[in-house]
């Protein structure tokens, strides 16, 4: 029987960084560890690790760990407003020596006037994660290669956070400059990339959807609540979450056990965690959640999404 094959031709997002297809990995903190990210990255993605609170050493070995497991790019994703400065540049310092090929910042307005132009001076590609026309010119400013339009759909945290992936992401590419632009938000399904590909997106940066993949660091009860999980589980907060200032806004399936104080509090849960973590916490997811039914291998999902891409196909005798 004749085998029917897909391609992708490529576009500006393939070409600067050397995938197969535009469809990132959210570097989310904890979950996207080396065997997630190598899994992206086999699958022709962008694996992003989740460089947040890891200390140096620590964030050293999961680099080396991901460069083990694959020999496709791959990216780290960096919050420099936790740990204070020095830690930071001792975060950054050892990304500039184990070179992967992206960088993605987040929440890294205050550092990216320096940060930007010596990552590119190093050789990577820098990514710059926003949530508003403004905070997207001021990136494009200070140099960053490509911009990511966070829809207030995402799950975890929201750089601003109030406008939804539909009318920013047009708004961030009328003022890109050229740069390409990637969209977040809600995208769990190829009809979600499809329809973000059709308004100009460069590509999609997708993270409830991996969390709920056999090799995230997510816990067991973690990836079950989001498969469980419907539409309007999903919401929106101003409130707590672990290590954040106090009214960072973030989305996360609630908790709705009255008696539970934790259900206050917005968090991930790590396969390491003990189960009450899972249990307790409003844990992170966006608003695709609903359309999430299987926990799968990420290449699976990650097959899934890039059906949405504008492909050709071939026959295969």
């Amino acid at each position: 029987m004749n085998e029917v094959k897909f391609d992708f031709a490529g576009n500006a997002i393939t070409r600067l960084c050397g995938v197969k297809f535009p469809i990132f990995l959210g570097g989310m903190a904890a979950i996207s560890g080396p065997a997630l990210v190598a899994a992206v990255a086999n699958a022709g993605g962008m694996g992003v690790i989740g460089g947040l609170r890891l200390p140096p050493l620590a964030l050293r070995r999961w680099l080396q760990e991901t460069r083990a497991l694959t020999d496709q790019p791959f990216g780290v994703n960096l919050v420099p407003q936790f740990g204070g400065p020095d830690v930071f540049e001792a975060q950054f310092q050892m990304v500039l020596e184990e070179k992967p090929r992206l960088l993605s910042l987040f929440y890294a307005e205050a550092y990216s006037a320096d940060m930007i132009p010596r990552a590119k001076d190093a050789g990577l590609v820098v990514m710059v994660q926003v949530g508003s026309v403004a905070l997207a010119k001021k990136a494009i400013a200070q140099g960053a290669d490509i911009i990511v339009a966070q829809g207030s759909e995402s799950g975890g945290h929201l750089n601003r956070g109030t406008i939804g992936i539909m009318p920013l992401l047009p708004s961030i590419i009328a003022v890109a400059q050229g740069r390409p632009v990637l969209a977040a938000g809600g995208i769990t399904t190829r009809d979600d990339v499809r329809a973000l590909m059709s308004l100009g997106a460069a590509g999609v940066v997708v993270g409830t959807a991996f969390i709920a993949t056999d090799e995230s660091n997510a816990h067991p009860l973690y990836k079950q609540k989001i498969v469980e999980a419907t539409t309007d589980d999903s919401e929106y907060r101003t409130g707590y979450s672990f290590g954040w200032t106090y009214g960072t806004p973030h989305r996360v399936i609630p908790n709705r056990d009255k008696w539970n104080l934790l259900r206050f509090i917005g968090g991930g849960a790590r396969a390491i965690d003990k189960p009450r973590m899972a249990r307790k916490l409003s844990l992170y997811a966006g608003q695709g959640v609903g359309k999430i039914h299987s926990v799968v291998p990420a290449a699976q999902r990650m097959a899934e999404l890039a059906l949405g891409l504008p492909l050709t196909n071939h026959v295969v005798l």
